[in-house]
């Protein structure tokens, strides 16, 4: 349906408003004309009544030229007005236009076909200038509001506009008698820097660079701040530097924290590194001669049994302290050594040189071990790696096997998108995962009373896999079983 527009005619020659009027039908048929003889009149019809467009006549009785313009102006609440005269002044038309006036028409020169174009025009214009407004308060409103501060800068260094909070970010007026900003107070690490970034950027228009710099804000007191610099100096509606600048102190100081942090644990690692090597260094010969010592102990020659049972205890510690500090040292060999050449490694002949390894202990149980490589027979990976996987998994499979039933190991293997998957099944006792999910991994941590387990079994294939971009994860129900699910990635990129 389209719309009926809404006409305030002001106009106190008759013979002048009817050839208006008639004007206005012949193009506009079902127009809406509402006529006042005074700008009084139009005043009180502009405070009851929003109208479409308005004919204003400036050769009225209690007009007064350009202050009357203004007064029609302000009262449109935002309608086009377009001025009626009988006088061809240039000059007072472009005041009239630069005041707000959509147009200026004079009245011999009128006819239906100039004022229909000039009704059409005025209106479009007022949408446009109306919408182009509201977007320039919106970013004002965003300008002045926003947590960072905006600066226009001419191509000669001179401030043409600062953002509220872009005075308020520093403790005083950051602009100098120039209408520069004040670069002395930049600190003198990255003054040159700054300044000839800026006219790196104004050289180049559409050029963008950023840069942290650290500005005073009071006696001995400087705070970091990250600046933009923009060239706007070829768009019309900017025509200058765009700075935008925040202040970054606190994130520069959590950095630094971080920093810091991580030296410290850097260093601290290798600390523990080199410690963990001269002790096992200086711990094996000792060690190794207690060991040789023991092996040539007769106890058979031992009549007092008090002095027997300490030689068993002692004998008993010393194997155990030499498997400890083999355990400790595979530790730090796969920690020391995570770049290592890998092969490719065919699953099967792993499997079965563990076999042989574990040939006592399948022998002697009831066990029915299933395998199928079919899917991804090799991998690339350490093959003494691998080897020792499997191994602690089917020793930890026949450990922990469940005394109500037979074990079964199933074994498979299967391809993903960027990883090869060895998952690994038995029907053993299982694990509360509620209870130890959080230790499972971890070094010496036992969740079974056994006396030969040591509790660093699953730490090893951890440290294995891990170490060369795998990815280990177990799901285990107590009396029902555990399954292991190792991911090897399927490239020499061992990073993750």
């Amino acid at each position: 349906m389209t719309h009926q527009l809404k006409i305030l005619l002001v106009e106190d020659n008759e013979g002048d408003y009817l050839i208006v009027e008639e004007y206005l039908r012949e193009v506009h048929p079902d127009v809406l004309i509402e006529h006042c003889w005074r700008l009084s009149e139009a005043k009180n019809s502009l405070k009851s009544t929003q109208f479409d467009i308005i004919l204003f006549d400036l050769s009225l009785p209690d007009s007064n030229g350009k202050e009357s313009v203004r007064e029609i102006l302000e009262l449109a609440n935002s309608a086009p007005v377009i001025v009626l005269t009988g006088y061809a002044d240039k000059k007072f038309a472009i005041d009239t236009m630069q005041m707000g006036v959509q147009d200026y028409l004079i009245k011999d020169e009128v006819n239906p076909i100039i004022l229909q174009k000039s009704i059409s025009y005025s209106i479009e214009r007022n949408k446009i200038q109306l919408l182009f407004q509201k977007n320039e308060k919106k970013f004002k409103s965003i300008v002045e509001n926003s947590a960072d501060g905006y600066a226009l800068i001419q191509e000669d260094g001179k401030v043409c506009d600062l953002s509220p909070y872009g005075r308020t970010l520093f403790n005083f007026n950051p602009i100098d008698d120039r209408g520069h900003f004040r670069t002395e107070l930049i600190h003198s690490n990255y003054r040159s820097t700054a300044i000839k970034t800026f006219f790196e950027v104004a050289k180049q228009p559409g050029d963008i660079k950023s840069l942290e710099l650290k500005y005073q804000v009071g006696e001995n007191e400087f705070r970091w701040i990250e600046t933009t610099l923009y060239n706007l100096l070829e768009e019309p509606s900017v025509n200058a530097v765009v700075l935008n600048y925040r202040d970054i102190t606190l994130r520069k100081h959590k950095e630094e924290q971080h920093l810091a942090l991580i030296e410290e644990l850097l260093q601290s690692n290798a600390d523990l590194k080199q410690f963990g090597f001269i002790t096992t260094h200086n711990l094996r010969a000792p060690l190794t001669n207690l060991l040789a010592i023991v092996e040539l102990l007769d106890l058979n020659k031992i009549p007092d049994n008090s002095s027997k049972e300490l030689l068993v205890a002692f004998k008993t510690a010393t194997f155990q302290l030499n498997d400890t500090l083999n355990d400790l040292i595979k530790v730090l060999f796969i920690k020391q050594n995570k770049n290592v050449a890998l092969d490719q490694v065919d699953f099967k002949a792993v499997f079965e040189r563990n076999l042989h390894d574990l040939k006592s202990l399948i022998n002697s149980s009831e066990i029915d071990i299933q395998t199928d490589f079919s899917e991804a027979p090799t991998i690339l990976f350490d093959a003494n790696y691998l080897e020792s996987i499997l191994l602690n998994l089917m020793s930890n499979s026949i450990k922990f096997a469940s005394p109500s039933r037979n074990l079964q190991i199933k074994i498979a293997t299967r391809k993903e998108v960027e990883y090869t998957v060895l998952e690994f099944s038995d029907n053993g006792i299982g694990m509360d995962m509620e209870r130890v999910k959080d230790r499972i991994f971890g070094l010496y941590q036992r969740f079974h009373e056994r006396t030969d387990s040591k509790g660093i079994g699953l730490y090893l294939i951890n440290s294995q896999v891990t170490a060369l971009g795998g990815k280990i994860s177990v799901h285990s129900k107590v009396n029902e079983g555990t399954t292991f699910s190792i991911r090897f990635k399927q490239t020499q990129d061992q990073s993750e």
